[in-house]
Parts: structure tokens; sequence; C-alpha cells
């Protein structure tokens, strides 16, 4: 049992998943070793076993920490275990990118590999391990380039798929400059999201990994090719480097398909909304838009609407929640006029996300702290705030200002309020983001539109997240909204402050009125 081989190697302190790993991989290659030198009918003699370990494994994966008898002990114990499944069992929970894939998913990936498809690349190929081996042993008429990064993961590569003279294992790092000389029909990769590789290089024109993943692998794309390519929400909508990334690729590619993965798909190692993209290097006319459905008959795309690639580059964004909703890009459109004019949060304010604060910083103090629960209803209640006791000069940044927008940015709702006054000194935790108006805006105007059925599908279209939203203030000031002049702007505000002190007066008879009949109906059953 692989809980044994966990054991014998936590009595010396190695309780790391990935030198476990390395381990139980090195045990696997001596017994290959053992078995082609010696056979399997004669006992085990330790003296040759420790040999051919060092002679076969200390140059691929390291110096092995130990002697002769506790390498006997981790042989017998981890030689009968299937080393790809124990491998899967030690990963399946990790939240650092060794595996990742599905079995469904990768299911799906084998079947789109059939037909013309000749020669294929899956780069760190160790996060298909799930359904890797059937995936290369049904296509054996096509060629197959595997890669990592780690040099313990290519030999565990190597070792899976020595006897198959289809696949070739290569060790290199897709977030690096690499100068390969090949030309692949197919290319699937889920690179690691949100990392910066240290790359003193002006090739690539972002500095996420995720980005330069799809940068590299694109240009190793045959003149038939296709990459298939999973990616956070944000390489979708985000600004700057992203932005020149995606006009990129339109100008030298086309986007066969965009469709979104479910919730989880690729837990536990995110829990950010992903995206499977299809990148075409011969031309598309229509894009497919959609979503993945888990059904009886397997992991299957379900089209939703098609658009041309057209449409998809007079947007700087490919955010599918509007390419979907056609009528709220309608609607903004139509807002757009001779006294109202559509801009981005960013040219009109300064977003910033609040302060980080620990349970542990919480003390009494002369410094309050907005969160999420201080505000409900479109206004902050500035009773019950924490406090904290530090220098207002080194949480300065983090001040409110009368005038303030403040909208929550984690959490499973969405809130919105203006900070009307300033009752005492507040900061924003980091659970809030502060949006900082220029003279020409009136915050509660955006307010109002934020709370919009339009501004809050417009929100969604943000968050990084699934069921719990994350909004990052940098991708929230791509957002677009109608500005018209300041007058109308007075009028519009004006207009829903009567409306809505009328409505809460309303609300409040109707409530006095109702207690008042619940008082008078329980007396009556006393009589």
């Amino acid at each position: 049992m692989l809980s044994r081989f966990i054991e014998l190697l936590d009595q010396r302190n190695m309780v790391d998943r990935e030198q476990i790993a390395i381990e139980l991989l090195r045990v696997h290659i001596t017994h290959r070793a053992y078995k082609q030198k010696i056979g399997t009918n004669q006992s085990v003699d330790e003296d040759v076993l420790y040999a051919l370990m060092i002679e076969n494994t200390e140059e691929r994966l390291g110096y092995f920490p130990g002697d002769q008898s506790w390498f006997a002990q981790l042989y017998h114990s981890g030689k009968e275990l299937d080393l790809t499944l124990a491998i899967q069992e030690l990963f399946q929970k990790d939240r650092f990118g060794t595996i990742i894939s599905p079995r469904y998913l990768v299911d799906y990936f084998t079947r789109q590999i059939a037909g013309h498809v000749e020669t294929i690349l899956i780069p760190e190929a160790h996060k298909h391990l799930h359904g890797l081996t059937d995936m290369i042993e049904v296509h054996l008429d096509k060629y197959f380039v595997l890669t990592a990064e780690k040099k313990w993961l290519v030999e565990l590569l190597r070792f899976i798929f020595e006897a198959h003279p289809h696949v070739e294992v290569l060790q290199l790092s897709i977030y690096s400059l690499l100068d390969l000389e090949y030309e692949f029909d197919w290319i699937l990769s889920i690179p690691a999201f949100g990392l910066k590789p240290d790359i003193d290089t002006g090739r690539f024109l972002t500095r996420e990994s995720e980005g330069i993943a799809a940068q590299n692998l694109l240009d190793w794309l045959g003149e038939f090719g296709e990459l298939q390519i999973i990616v956070p929400a944000r390489f979708t909508f985000s600004g700057g480097t992203f932005a020149s990334l995606r006009t990129w690729i339109l100008q030298h590619f086309s986007v066969k398909s965009i469709f979104t993965l479910p919730e989880g798909t690729l837990r536990p190692y995110t829990g950010m909304k992903t995206y499977l993209i299809t990148i075409s290097a011969q031309p598309v006319e229509e894009i497919q838009l959609g979503s993945f459905e888990r059904r009886e008959e397997g992991f299957l795309p379900m089209v939703e609407k098609e658009i041309s690639q057209e449409t998809l580059a007079d947007r700087e964004d490919w955010r599918m929640e509007i390419l979907l909703a056609h009528e709220q890009l309608d609607l903004l459109d139509q807002l757009t006029g001779a006294n109202r004019s559509i801009v981005k949060l960013k040219e009109i304010a300064d977003l910033f996300r609040g302060k980080s604060i620990m349970k542990s910083h919480i003390q009494p103090g002369e410094i309050s702290v907005l969160n999420i629960s201080n505000i409900e209803e479109g206004e902050i209640f500035w009773d019950h705030m924490d406090t904290i006791d530090e220098e207002l000069r080194k949480v300065r940044r983090y001040e409110l200002e009368v005038g303030d927008l403040v909208m929550t940015c984690r959490g499973t709702v969405n809130k919105v309020a203006v900070v009307r006054d300033l009752p005492k000194k507040v900061i924003a935790s980091a659970n809030i983001i502060v949006m900082r108006f220029q003279k020409k805006v009136i915050s509660e105007y955006v307010k109002i539109f934020l709370e919009s059925p339009v501004g809050l599908e417009l929100i969604k279209t943000f968050q990084r997240g699934t069921t719990v939203m994350n909004i990052n203030p940098k991708d929230l000031g791509e957002m677009e909204i109608p500005l018209p002049e300041i007058e109308v702007q007075e009028r519009i505000v004006a207009e829903y402050r009567k409306e809505q002190q009328l409505y809460l007066e309303a609300v409040r008879k109707a409530n006095e009125r109702w207690e008042n009949v619940r008082k008078r109906i329980y007396e009556q059953l006393l009589d």
C-alpha cells in the first residue's frame, strides 16, 4: 500500500510529496533494471539491488538519502504499486499544479485528436496523467512530444512511456525563450496561472505565465495546427499587456472557439473561472461560444452562439458574458449619444483595494475598518466596526474620503455604497475596492449604474472566481459605463433619491401598520 511506503519515508522526515514521488520512481526504475538483469524467480540480492539503484537512478534522480538496508525496505514496499496511480494519489489534492486535469477532460482531448492530426505537443504532460496513457495507446499512428520542466518529471514520463516509440519526452520550460525546431498539428496546454517568470527578454508581450505560454506555443503551430489552452478569466479581459497579447493573437491566428469550463473542473489547483480557448493557424470565419457540460455521453461543448472574427477584433476584451449577452452590448451602444459617452472606470477614477487586516490586528484603537458586514442596502453602517491600533500615517493610503464609492470584491454578494460622511477615521479592508472619482463624476450616479441589471451583469464578467466573488481593482478599471454630462448625472441622482425616500417611507408605514395589526390580533387571543 502507498501508505506503508509513505510511512517509511516519514520515519526519515521525508514528507514532501515531490520527494515521496521521486523515491517511488527510484524504486520502480530499480525494479525494472533488476528484472532485466536477474529476473523475478529468485530472492532479492540486496547488494545487487543497491548497486543497480545507484547505477540507474542517482544520475537521473539525485543521491539516495539512505543505506542499503533502508532502500531494500522501500523497494519491497513500493515495487508492486501501480506507479501512475500512486503518483496520481499523491498529488490529487495538490494546489501547486503538479497534476490537475480530471479524467473526463483528458478523455475529451483524446477524442479531439482523431483524424488528420499527426504531430502532437503536450507541455507539462504530467498534468494529464489521469488519462495520458490511454490517449497515447489509442493513437499509435501519431507522434507525441511530451515536456516537463523538472528533471524528475521528465524521468517519470520517460519511464512510463519507455516502450512507446511514438513518444518523445523533452525537458524544457514553456515560460522561457526557446528555439524548438518542431511544428505541431495539435497542442494541448494548461499553463500555470498568475506566475511571473524571471525572463530577461523583450520577446514576450506579457510577463504573466499563461500569456508567455500561449505566445510560445502558438509559434510552434504548423500550417494547419491548433492550440487548445485552458486559461483563467483574466486572460480574456485584463487590459495592458494581456490586451496586447489578444490583439497579437487575432492579427496572426484565428480564434476557433471559447468555452467556459464547469465550476470546479481544476480544483483543488484553482477555483477560478476558466476557459478552454482553441486557436487555429488557419482562417476561421465563425467563432463558437458556449460552455462545457458533463453528460452521460461524455464531457461535451454546448455551442450557444457564433460570432465573426471581426466582431471579436472590434472588442478590447473577450469577456464571454458580454459576447453571449448581445442585448447588453446593444444597450451600452444605445447609451452612447450626444450627451453621454462610454468610458472606462480607470479613466474617471482611482481604484484601489483596502488593507489586509489579520484577526490578530483587531484590537481597540482610533482607526476603524470598513468590511463587508458594514455595508447593507447600499448604505454604510458606522457602528460596530472593527478597529486597529495603528499610526494613521502607516495606513493613510487606505483611508476613506467623503465621496468615495466602495464595493465589495470578495464574498458571495456584491455590495456598493457611497461614503456620504465620515464620523471617524476609517480605512477600507482588503475585501473592499475603493473608487475615488474626478470632479466631473458623481459617485452616487456610478453607484446607481453598478446596482442596475446591466451594471450587475457587467461586474460579473470581471469575477475571477466562480461561486465566491473575487474581483481585482485593476480588472474592474477596464469596466465600461455610460457617462452623461454632470447636469444629467445630478438629475438622475436627484430622482433616484426622491423615489428611494418615498419607497423607504412607504415601507416604514407598512411595517408600522403591520406591527399594530399583529399586536391587536394577539391581544384578541387573550380576551
